[in-house]
Formats: structure tokens, sequence, C-alpha cells
């Protein structure tokens, strides 16, 4: 592909620049040339380019279009000028070998586990599309009887055992949704199933949600979800955390890892309907039944057996991150960085490269800039990673390998997995970062109606569904759970990390063999203005990272979400009948509030000086912004998790993806320990009041 400007795009309307409180007086109009370039540089055009390129064949990690695509990303980079580094790691990595799934009585029927093509879509017939398969899942053949387990959440097999219903020596059927599919099996395998079976259930992503593909874009009877199933106490590659999998790492022995013993496999609706029509049990909780025709039940009776058969091989497998840099003029060790994930388990036009274009296209727009003379102040990394579907691998390496370097100097890092789903905005992260999101989507026009701003979409959105924080308020940027290539920046390092993106669009082809072009284009749009929105949001998150003179991050943001925190984990005690008391760090905040504003207050004063005030302020944005996120890690790691180290968010212990706020505090209350829980809060309001008096030290310089 020709990494030229690709087609030029109408340039964005004219809008009143928000904050750039963090940029001395005389370089605001400045920086506000540059913005407008760099969003006169990106194009719908562009976008379409990069996605032709990026999702024009499978490349699951380690396969020979993985190669390939490592390949046309460096390629990419080095046609804009960039740095470019390929990264190679050297991971423990499932693949797959063959499956089989077959009712065996009462009657004897072989069931799919492979999506047929479509006509219309020449791509679902590629020849390097594979089987349905869960990475990491056990190997073996088992047969047996069946028991539906509705989600398979924890919540869900306990309600099994009150029901009294063993799943011991079964085949658990559990639908799609609700937790990360690593739970799921591992829930299932602690009930003492032989083997699990996950589906898409139509209530969820089929019929019941409106028309499927190719006439809509809703999940087929046929159409499958893959996924990882890897559960283990640490992120990245499982043969060696905390350290990065090079080719001669020393590694764990596999033998010891608690990976999934048993079989498991993901089935369309269609697979599962013949099973479950023929199960005789009682009728489940009136939540269980799913949409399709006929009574849900608990278990098969005597006579349904099923028959699992799953062979997959794990490997040292080599794959790489593929990283394009463009180097800051003062502050060249500083480092914003900006990612998505290359691997899919398909073409993934979705999942993940409406993500990884919106990178390419930003790289583009900040590459161009630099060829006419105008470069940031700050390193800005651009970052396609490796292996994420196979349990966040790739992005974890890099971080890894780069652990000092990053908590000295890591600034920012924005995440772009699968970000361009549709127009609505949204966006997780970091409390001290949700003030520039803010900002920035003032300034940048709606997908399909540039008359409104991105902000102005948003918050309506928000007050509507009750998301923003009271009436009036901006719209709430959440905590990150898990699931994606910010857990080693947040979490391992402590680098304040954002995920960006949009959704709305109607339809679902996650990690299934039709996430296409064709479906993407038919379903979200092919007119690429989601993800121009969205590149022009980055863009200018990027260039306020990367060229303010004091960094744009608000540590008062803290207090508000704190409070919200504090009052979530005391509704989650008394749910649990757990007693716990959150005065100290109800307190604390309330004391670190203003510290904190008036040390804000007191940077953007300095700023505005200039001179010596000025240079006072860059120093403490070096000293003490651009370290202050590593103030929540604690060496020792979260209780029985120590790889996560940040005190102040972690993904969630049960289903993977959510966020679980004060995680020490939040894991206490989980298993009853109030000594624990009041222990972890008293905990917290001591670490805040260090940070409280290091900003007060800090503002009373300036």
């Amino acid at each position: 592909m020709a990494v030229g400007l690709a087609g030029a795009a109408p340039e964005p309307p004219a809008a009143t620049h928000s904050g750039l409180n963090e940029f001395a007086p005389d370089r605001r109009d400045g920086q506000r040339e540059y913005e407008s370039a760099l969003n006169s540089v990106a194009s719908a055009a562009g976008l379409r380019e990069f996605h032709d390129l990026l999702a024009s064949e499978p490349h699951i990690a380690g396969s020979a279009g993985d190669m390939r695509q490592i390949e046309r990303l460096a390629s990419a980079f080095r046609a804009m000028g960039l740095e470019t580094e390929i990264d190679w790691f050297w991971a423990y990595l499932p693949h797959p070998i063959s499956a089989e799934l077959e009712i065996v009585a009462p009657e004897r029927k072989t069931l799919s586990v492979q999506e047929p093509p479509i006509e219309a879509d020449p791509a679902t017939a590629h020849p390097d599309l594979t089987i349905g398969w869960n990475g990491h899942s056990g190997s073996g053949e088992v047969t047996s009887g069946v028991v539906y387990a509705n989600y398979g959440t924890k919540d869900d097999f306990a309600e099994l055992r009150r029901l009294g219903v063993d799943a011991r020596g079964k085949i658990v059927l559990a639908r799609y949704g609700g937790n990360y599919r690593g739970y799921k099996a591992k829930f299932a395998e602690e009930a003492g199933a032989v083997g699990l079976i996950i589906y898409t259930d139509p209530a969820d992503s089929g019929y019941m949600r409106g028309l499927m593909y190719p006439e809509g874009g809703w999940a087929t009877a046929e159409q499958i979800q893959r996924g990882s199933i890897k559960v283990i106490p640490w992120a990245g590659d499982a043969l060696t955390p905390g350290v990065k999998a090079t080719e001669h790492a020393e590694r764990l022995d596999p033998e010891m890892l608690d990976l999934p013993r048993i079989p498991v496999q993901p089935v369309g609706w269609g697979a599962a309907q013949a099973i479950m029509e023929q199960m005789k049990g009682a009728g489940v909780p009136e939540k269980w039944q799913g949409a399709m025709p006929f009574p849900y039940r608990l278990e098969g009776g005597p006579d349904l057996r099923v028959r699992l058969k799953v062979e997959q091989e794990r490997r040292i497998t080599r794959t790489a991150n593929v990283t394009g840099t463009l180097r800051g003029t003062t502050k060249p060790d500083q480092l914003v960085i900006v990612g998505a994930h290359h691997d899919a388990w398909c073409h993934g036009a979705a999942d993940p490269t409406c993500g990884t274009m919106l990178v390419m296209e930003a790289a583009r727009s900040f590459s161009e800039l630099a060829r006419r003379g105008e470069r940031p102040e700050r390193s800005v990394v651009f970052g396609g990673w490796g292996a994420e579907e196979m349990g966040i691998v790739g992005s974890v390496e890099w971080v890894e390998g780069r652990r000092e370097e990053l908590l000295r100097k890591g600034v920012a890092y924005i995440n772009l997995d699968a970000s361009t789903m549709g127009p609505l905005f949204n966006a997780s992260g970091a409390a001290s970062l949700a003030g520039l999101v803010r900002e920035v989507t003032t300034l940048v026009p709606q997908a399909r109606d540039p008359e409104t701003t991105v902000f102005e979409e948003w918050s309506s959105r928000s007050r509507a569904t009750g998301a923003a924080t009271a009436p009036g308020a901006p719209p709430r940027v959440q905590g990150m759970g898990g699931g994606s290539d910010h857990i080693g920046f947040a979490f391992f390092v402590g680098v304040p990390s954002l995920s960006a993106g949009s959704g709305g669009a109607r339809g679902t082809a996650y990690h299934s063999n039709y996430d296409t072009l064709r479906w993407y284009r038919q379903v979200v749009g092919d007119d690429y203005e989601p993800g121009l929105m969205n590149t022009r949001v980055v863009n200018l998150l990027l260039a306020r990272l990367s060229r303010a003179d004091v960094l744009p991050l608000r540590p008062s943001a803290w207090a508000g979400d704190l409070r919200d925190l504090s009052a979530k984990l005391v509704e989650r005690a008394k749910a649990l009948s757990v007693q716990v008391d959150p005065s100290a760090l109800v307190s604390a905040t309330e004391a670190f509030e203003p510290v904190a504003q008036r040390f804000e207050a007191a940077l953007r004063d300095a700023v505005a000086r200039g001179g010596d005030s000025l240079e006072r302020a860059r120093r403490v944005s070096d000293d003490l912004l651009l370290t202050i996120e590593r103030r929540w890690l604690d060496p020792q790691g979260l209780p029985g998790r120590p790889w996560f180290k940040h005190v102040y968010m972690a993904p969630d212990d049960d289903s993977g993806y959510s966020a679980w706020p004060l995680p020490v505090a939040r894991a206490a209350v989980e298993r009853g320990d109030a000594a624990a829980a009041q222990e972890a809060i008293s905990a917290l309001a001591a670490r805040l009041g260090d940070i409280g008096a290091a900003l007060e030290q800090a503002g009373a310089g300036l």
C-alpha cells in the first residue's frame, strides 16, 4: 500500500479550542494550528486503505498470515519515515489440530464446529480460516450427559449447586456473555465437569437482536465465537511472568501451569439447539431462558449422550510486536504510546483492525507533519501488538522488556482495540486523563452529524442512559478492567491509560469467520466517518500529551472518583454482610481534593506567567506529574495476583473483563474478610495522603 497522503479530507469545522492551559500563552496559537493540520491530514480514504491492507487475510498469532501482517505494518511505518522496530518474542501459544462434536444417543448426529462459507461474502471461504476453537483448551475425548449452566458465571454454578444439580462427570453447556470465557472453563472444571461447550444464544447476539448476516449483521445459527480461555494470575506469556519472553528466557515448566485440562469447544446456537432441545431435566430459572424455541432445562436426562473431542498443541511460538516511533525534539526519552493488536482469529475486520487502522492513520498524520518540519517535544510510539488474542501477550512482553524505562518515562498509553464499531463515542481509563478526553471531544465533529460535537452527543447519551455522574455533569470516563492491551501499561507499570472508541453497530461478527470487510462495511458502514471521528480524537489526545509544556494529567480528578468508588465498595460490602468503615479514605479524599486543586491552579498560573515560572512548572511536570500514577503501585502486587501492581484499579477476579476499583479492599470484601478490607482502606488513605503531601510541596515551589 502507498502510505502517502491518501485523499485529502475536508478540514474539520472550526471550533473554539478547549483547554491548552498546559501550554505557554505564546505557544497556544501554534498548537491550535498544529492540531488543525493533523486532523486535516487524517481521512476516511486513508482509513479505508489501511483497513484493506490489514484485514486482507486470516492472521492468527504465529501463522504465516501473521508473519505477513507483521511485515505489512513494518513496511507502512518505514514508508512514513518512522523509527521502525520488529520486536520478536517467543511465547507459549496454543494451536488447533482438530475438534469433533456429536450427539451419540438417543440418535447419532454430527454437529458443526466451523462456519460454512456465505456465498455473498467470498472472504468467508478463505482456505486459511479455521475450525471454531478456544485457545488453551485441554485436549481429550469425553462422552457424557449434559448440564446447562446459563452463562457459566460463579453465581450460575452456585445456583446449580443450590438447585441440587451435579456437574461432576458431565459436559456443561454455557452461553457466551456475563464473564470472560476462561472463567466459564475454570468454574466448570472446578465443578467437576469433564467438558465444556460454549455457544452463542440468539437472545444475546442472534435473531432476537435483528436480522442475521448477510441480510443483517447478527449471528447466524452457525456463527462461532473463538477466544482464549487462559486464566492464570498474570498477563502475557504463560511461562515467563514478569520478564520478556525472549528466545532463550528462563521459563516455567508448562506442567506447573493451571491451564484448562478439560476439552472446551465453542459452537453456534444451531449446534447447541440440537443438544438442548433433547434435554429432559427440570426447567431453568426464568432468567436462564434464552431465545431458542423450547423450554431450557438444567439436565439432559439419562438418555442424552454427547461426545466431545478436542485436540490442540501448546508450543513456544515466535511472533512480534511492531512499533513506529516519531522521536521527540526536546524530551525524546518521554514516551506517549498508542496501540492496538494486529493478530486476529480470522480476517479481523472488526477485531482488531477497525482499531489498528486508527493507529496507522494517526501515525500517518503525525509523520506527514514531521515531513513538514513539525515534530512533538515528546516521542510518540505507534504500536501493533502481537498475540493479544492468546491472552494479552505481545503488549505485556513489550512492557516487561521496558519496565524500568516505562516506570521512569512512560507518559500515557491509549488503547484502540476494535475501537470503531459505530458512531457512539465512549472512553474508559485513568481518572487523571478524563478531563483531557472531555476537552478534545469538544473539538471534533460527531460522525454523520457534523453540526454536533462528539462531546455533545456523548453527554446527551450519558444523561439519557443515566451514565453521567449527576444531572448536568459531564460524561463519565469509567474505570478500566481487563481484556485488552492496556493491562501491562496500566496495572504492571502504572502508566496512565485510556481505552477510547465508538460503538452502536447493529450486529456482531465477534471472533467468527464472518468478521470480514464485507460484514464491517455493511453493518458498521463504508463511509469510515466513525473511524475518522475517532482518529481526530486520538490525534488531539496525542498532540496535547506529546507537546504540552506541562503534562495534561489532573490528579484532582481522583477525589471525585474515590468518593464514588468508596460508596460502591460500602454498597457491595453491605450486600455481602461485611462490615467496613470507609471514613479513613473519605477523610483523606476530602483533605486531598483542595490540595490537588491548588497544585493544578499553581501549575497553570506558572505556565501562564512564563519565564522562570514556566521553567519551574516544566521541572515539576517532569519530576512529579510524569510518575505520579506510579504512586498507586505496590511492588509486592495484589494478594494472590502479585503481577498486578496497581492498588487503585485492576481487572476483577471472577469475570476478567470488569473493573475492580480499590482491588485489595474489594477482594477482601468478596471473601468476607472485614479486617483485611479495613486494613486495605487505611492503606489507601495513607497512600493518598502521601500523594497529597508531594503535590503540596511541589506546588509551594511554583
